[in-house]
């Protein structure tokens, strides 16, 4: 028999997934709309199923198990018994070799103790969500079949799919990885910037309609399978609200792969004050987006971050007072009073020609999305000195590296002293979970580092519910501020080295590291993860 809805419910409001007030409101909203208290928990908190089933499993001291990165115990498929499969019941290996019986009722023994003697062993019992156990149920299935499933392939592929994407938004992911892998397709989950199993192994022939479904929602040609394709989708969650996604499929060898991108909810959209900047360096960037003129840059490797400080910049000082206008490939998020024009796109309009045009527009305040080359860059620092803010990004490692980065595009020194107000290098790490984060004993890797750096004490997290047992949830910035004066600036026009800016700034400079640092020591980040973003981690 599964766990009731009411003992889930119970154990998400005990270990704090779900408060008071948060469960008042949904059971209000349950009795509006005739639909489960459970289904609109999850919705209206957004909280994934199985972090429910992982509270239940503290609450009653079991074992929880995410099937998705379990082995199942392959040696044991030719002798379940049929009532494993209409009860849900699956014999895994977990990561110490012992086998365990995964399963959703872990108060059905009749039927667990049915599956013990059939199997001939002692196996302890683990609970796993319902969702989990019908992936591995498939999993077991393909494999004693050969890959072939049964039933209306479409039908499921339909259901697979809303399954995935509504998960993906439960677990704040921002891309979804459809695999094919020999024959099967594997589906994970981008979260906090590293990839998850979700599904481990869909079979090939669900998989293709799988992937047949997503290029029909995208109205792209399902025909083709030869050649690369792009679409978007705006799709409909549980929750009645919509998810826009940017769709990518490109063939592989074992098929086709597709990459959705979850497109951000303009409701969820940072501001200055919660990206993670030190409160010297908030104050100095406040000041600098509110100069009326110079530019203004952001540094980092792809994936850092940058478009959204960007974006909380211009959310920042967009109070109807001056023109703001961006040029962007593509537009990411949409903000309300901001004129933002797209490249790249069927047009081939260019950053260079549309920066000519905006400034026909009387703008206060532009953004460009990237400088990738030398006219790029030339129209935006003589913008930045004809009378205009300009916001922008650069591909280099270090704040102070955007100086050297415009001199190899051909800038003119004298031009880059002139107009640059600032920049700022960023990379983003993981935050350890608030719920089950706790003090770390440092192993033998770490004790040098923390040496080498003064470092007193170090955190983990062991992972809970709160954070679908990964230790973390979400990610705050590292940031390397870099702001000019009449020194700095007067050393750029005379093309003076990096190393020799860097040594002059360092008093008001605090580097990636450093900043990385302070945030380890505070307990927000860990220090593997910490390293990992800034000097490569710890061997």
């Amino acid at each position: 028999m599964p766990i009731t809805d009411q003992e889930l419910i119970d154990a998400a409001i005990g270990h704090g997934l779900v408060s008071n007030e948060q469960f008042l409101n949904a059971q209000k909203s349950s009795r509006q709309s005739r639909t489960a208290l459970l289904d609109t928990i999850v919705s209206s908190c957004r909280i994934p199923r199985r972090s429910f089933y992982h509270a239940v499993s503290l609450q009653r001291n079991i074992p929880f198990v995410d099937l998705a990165r379990c082995q199942i115990a392959v040696d044991l498929i030719s002798s379940l018994p049929d009532i494993a499969y209409q009860r849900g019941i699956i014999p895994i290996i977990d990561d110490e070799g012992e086998i365990l019986l995964a399963t959703y009722g872990v108060d059905d023994l009749a039927s667990i103790s049915a599956v013990q003697r059939n199997l001939n062993i002692n196996a302890d019992v683990a609970l796993a969500d319902p969702e989990a156990i019908l992936d591995a149920v498939g999993r077991i299935q393909a494999i004693r079949s050969n890959g072939a499933t049964s039933g209306d392939s479409v039908e499921s592929a339909t259901s697979l799919l809303d399954r995935i994407i509504n998960e993906a938004y439960l677990r704040r992911a921002s891309d979804i990885h459809v695999e094919p892998i020999d024959d099967h397709l594997q589906i994970r989950l981008r979260v906090d910037g590293m990839l998850q199993v979700y599904i481990r192994a869909i079979p090939s022939d669900l998989g293709h309609a799988l992937t047949t479904r997503i290029k029909v929602l995208a109205e792209l040609d399902i025909a083709e399978r030869r050649a690369p394709q792009d679409g978007r989708i705006l799709y409909g969650l549980e929750n009645g609200l919509d998810q826009s996604m940017r769709i990518a499929v490109i063939p592989t060898r074992y098929g086709e792969r597709v990459t959705i991108r979850l497109l951000s909810d303009s409701n969820e959209q940072l501001t200055l004050t919660n990206l993670g900047l030190l409160d010297n360096d908030l104050e100095a960037f406040r000041q600098a987006i509110r100069r009326p003129f110079g530019i203004i840059l952001l540094t980092g490797p792809t994936g850092s971050g940058k478009s959204t400080t960007l974006y909380s910049a211009l959310r920042e000082i967009n109070d109807g007072t001056r023109n703001i206008m961006t040029v962007e490939d593509p537009v990411e998020q949409l903000i309300t009073g901001i004129s933002q024009v797209q490249v790249g796109g069927t047009d081939k309009i260019n950053f260079s020609s549309a920066l000519r045009s905006l400034l026909r527009h009387d703008p206060d305040v532009m953004m460009v999305g990237e400088i990738r080359d030398l006219d790029t860059a030339d129209i935006s620092l003589k913008a930045a000195l004809t009378g205009h803010l300009v916001f922008s990004s650069l591909h280099t490692n270090t704040a102070i590296g955007a100086v050297t980065r415009l001199m190899d595009f051909g800038c003119e020194p004298y031009l880059v002293g002139a107009t640059l107000a600032g920049s700022i290098a960023q990379r983003l790490v993981r935050r350890l979970c608030a719920h089950c984060r706790e003090e770390a004993v440092p192993n033998e890797a770490q004790q040098p580092v923390m040496s080498e750096y003064e470092i007193e004490t170090i955190y983990t997290s062991a992972g809970c519910p709160h954070c679908i047992g990964t230790g973390y949830h979400g990610r705050i910035g590292l940031f390397e501020c870099f702001w000019t004066d009449d020194t700095t600036q007067q050393m750029i026009s005379n093309q003076e080295s990096e190393v020799a800016i860097r040594e002059y700034a360092q008093a008001n400079h605090t580097s990636l590291l450093a900043d990385g640092i302070k945030k380890v020591a505070l307990g927000i980040t860990s220090l593997d993860e910490m390293l990992r973003a800034t000097i490569g981690g710890v061997n």
